[in-house]
């Protein structure tokens, strides 16, 4: 187990931080809805088979690209292709213990056999929240996905609530490591509904908390990876050497998840953001900042811009919101990347709840 751990380190399944993208992009782009960006990712790095292909990243795949190509079919309204997605997903990366090999080659080869936890929560919710043909069988695999997740990618605080740790090598430290961009409130929230299994509604409940105090009320920003340590989230650099304590590409799903989450006190949180910290000096097109704001590296990526406009849509600030917007579908159009092209296509999906949680967990 020990050297188990010790090889993860020097490769951490679900860090988007290998994704950069230079230049400050322009304020202005063509208008496209977000089906749009969701046809364009499809076609450009999903196969006839069912792969999701990084071109801009070695021709590998990941676990988190499955589910998030999952979603992003769904927000097109491409139900025949989530299913092709999915059959190769169960065949070629699935353990034995339900949860998913996070990396593999781009012919389908494991490269790597641990698992993600944000992309087995994301292929359960993909699956639950399917509707078309085979639904039946696809829920099925849903909730035993979210199971194994609970089972195998969780710890319990002292109240009984579970946290999502970064995945099973995360729970043998004695301060377990969590990725904070892996507490999605909104979609555990419709995870408790589509599977009946109260623990869910526990892990949202306790995601809120745990990322207030970790921002401190919203006065900073959330960090790429956390250790959990007495019952809180403390800041830690990434696991294995690379990034320091910073807000960057891993930390930055923290404010769409929030600010589309079903909880009131989870878009307060992502509001808080954008008023303390996000809304001024041009920060949410950083790639990197300190938690407190100051600029780390300053080249752009679609996600970061996307964050900004989450949290600037649940300050309420409606005109900074569509800037970023269309400053990140601009550099998306520009600077093509897979991760990027994901959340531009992903993040206005969410804000626009063509797959928002909310309208299958109800609001809170």
């Amino acid at each position: 187990m020990v050297l188990l751990v010790l090889a993860l380190s020097m490769s951490v399944p679900g860090c988007g931080t290998t994704d950069r993208q230079a230049g400050h992009p322009s304020a202005r782009a063509p208008a496209q809805s977000p089906t749009t960006a969701a046809t364009r990712f499809l076609a450009r790095y999903v196969t006839t088979d069912g792969r999701v292909i990084r071109h801009d990243q070695g021709g590998d795949i990941v676990s988190e690209g499955q589910a998030y190509a999952m979603l992003i079919a769904e927000a097109a309204d491409q139900q025949a292709l989530v299913r092709t997605i999915w059959s190769w997903t169960a065949a070629h990366l699935q353990r034995p213990d339900g949860l998913f090999a996070w990396h593999a080659t781009g012919s389908g080869q494991i490269e790597d056999p641990q698992s993600a936890t944000d992309a087995d929560v994301l292929i359960a919710y993909a699956l639950l929240r399917y509707t078309g043909p085979r639904q039946a069988a696809l829920h099925g695999a849903g909730r035993r996905v979210a199971k194994a997740v609970i089972a195998n990618e969780s710890v319990t605080l002292a109240d009984g609530s579970p946290v999502l740790v970064a995945g099973p090598w995360a729970k043998s430290k004695p301060a377990p490591t969590v990725d904070p961009s892996y507490l999605m409130p909104g979609v555990f929230d419709a995870l408790a509904r589509f599977t009946g299994d109260e623990r869910w509604k526990g892990a949202a409940t306790a995601s809120v908390q745990l990322i207030r105090r970790l921002t401190d009320n919203g006065g900073r920003l959330p960090s790429d990876w956390s250790a959990l340590s007495g019952g809180q989230l403390v800041p830690i650099p990434q696991p294995g050497g690379g990034a320091g304590i910073q807000y960057g590409l891993d930390a930055a799903r923290v404010p769409i998840w929030f600010a589309t989450a079903c909880d009131r006190s989870a878009r307060r949180l992502a509001a808080d953001w954008w008023r303390n910290v996000l809304g001024s000096g041009g920060r949410s097109a950083h790639t990197a900042l300190t938690l407190t704001g100051a600029t780390i590296d300053a080249s752009s990526s679609p996600l970061t811009l996307l964050a900004g406009a989450a949290a600037a849509t649940a300050a309420g600030d409606g005109h900074a919101a569509r800037a970023l917007r269309r400053q990140a579908r601009s550099l998306a159009l520009r600077s093509p990347t897979y991760y990027g092209d994901a959340w531009s296509a992903l993040g206005p999906a969410l804000l626009a709840g063509a797959i928002s949680p909310c309208r299958e967990a109800g609001d809170r």
